[in-house]
């Protein structure tokens, strides 16, 4: 067994911007972990500008000496970072970890076919945090390991002794893909009911947050809507603690983390049908999800949320114990396992 010296040096590959974005990815969360347990784990890139970014990943790759690249992988554009570094990184001997965390690599499928097969055929391990991609990608042929995303439990307490009625929440980026207007749109539903009602938005702008402004002078709704732009993953805890439902209004899914940061908190959430969703979580029980992306289904399922404490209080409670199963201790056994078989290669 090798000792905490020798351990595998970990070269992590992927858009690491949460400089700009406000709080940390999931594999900038997995490298502090594992260079906690004795482990070199190092990140690439943090470049906002695509070119420079790619060009910044082969200068890393070629001069590293990790024995072990760990590569993100996602769907469109960002797919040709996959390529590129796995190409590298088998040219130089580099053992290869992808994990999968695109939700819309199913759809990406179809009309990439080839160039997926052969980039996953590089790797020596392909790991993946959703179930639906899981399945997915095993009914491809390809050997896929199930390995959790964590929470820091600690960063994302449970109290809901602060809430303020009638508020929502909405944590996502400023994208198409995660329909920031219809968060608008269901409260302008709601606020025909609840004329208190009011909506936090909270994330980066990737392109629609100009469209998600136009819509907000539009109905005149600056009085109950904020928007906060990127907060930190320490300071977020605040906005889940104090509103009284979360929105997630995605229409792709490969696992949810602020979906889980939520849960964390204890907040209610109601949430689009798509993806992990319906893998991870229990329709009634710690969370209540909606089968299209439309205004009524997500605003008359608030109301339920608004008009009924007993229900309120089973899906906070339940959530939290769910999220309590992706604790960083849960999952450390995992990637420790994977890595040593690594190091003894």
């Amino acid at each position: 067994m090798s000792s905490i010296n020798d351990r595998t040096d970990i070269l992590f590959v992927s858009s690491y911007l949460s400089k700009y974005k406000g709080s940390l990815c999931v594999s900038e969360k997995l490298a502090v972990n594992l260079n906690d347990l004795g482990y070199n784990a190092q990140l690439v890139s943090r470049f906002r500008n695509r070119l420079i970014r790619i060009i910044d990943i082969i200068f890393k790759i070629f001069i590293s000496n990790a024995k072990c690249i760990h590569i993100d992988v996602y769907s469109g554009q960002a797919f040709i970072i996959t390529e590129v570094a796995s190409l590298l990184g088998k040219m130089l001997g580099k053992k290869i970890i992808f994990t999968l965390h695109g939700g819309a690599l199913p759809d990406f499928y179809p009309n990439h076919r080839k160039r997926i097969h052969r980039a996953f055929n590089r790797a020596d391990l392909i790991t993946t945090p959703s179930k639906m991609l899981l399945l997915f990608f095993n009914d491809k042929g390809f050997d896929i390991r199930y390995i959790r995303n964590s929470v820091e439990l600690e960063y994302f307490p449970f109290n809901r002794s602060t809430v303020r009625p009638f508020t929502l929440l909405w944590v996502r980026a400023f994208d198409p893909t995660y329909n920031p207007q219809l968060a608008i749109q269901t409260l302008i539903k709601l606020l025909g009911k609840y004329p208190k009602a009011t909506l936090t938005m909270v994330g980066p702008d990737k392109g629609a947050l100009p469209e998600a402004i136009e819509l907000i002078r539009e109905h005149k709704l600056e009085p109950y809507i904020q928007i906060s732009g990127p907060v930190s993953n320490r300071e977020l805890y605040k906005y889940y603690q104090t509103h009284e439902v979360f929105l997630n209004t995605t229409s792709y899914e490969s696992f949810g983390v602020a979906v889980m940061e939520a849960a964390a908190c204890g907040i209610p959430m109601v949430s689009s049908k798509v993806g992990e969703i319906p893998y991870m979580w229990t329709h009634e029980e710690n969370i209540l999800m909606v089968d299209e992306l439309k205004p009524d289904l997500f605003a008359d399922a608030v109301i339920r949320i608004f008009e009924s404490p007993g229900l309120a209080h089973k899906l906070s409670r339940n959530a939290r114990k769910k999220a309590e199963e992706f604790d960083w201790q849960c999952i450390k056994p995992k990637w420790i396992e994977l890595l040593r078989g690594f190091d003894e290669n």
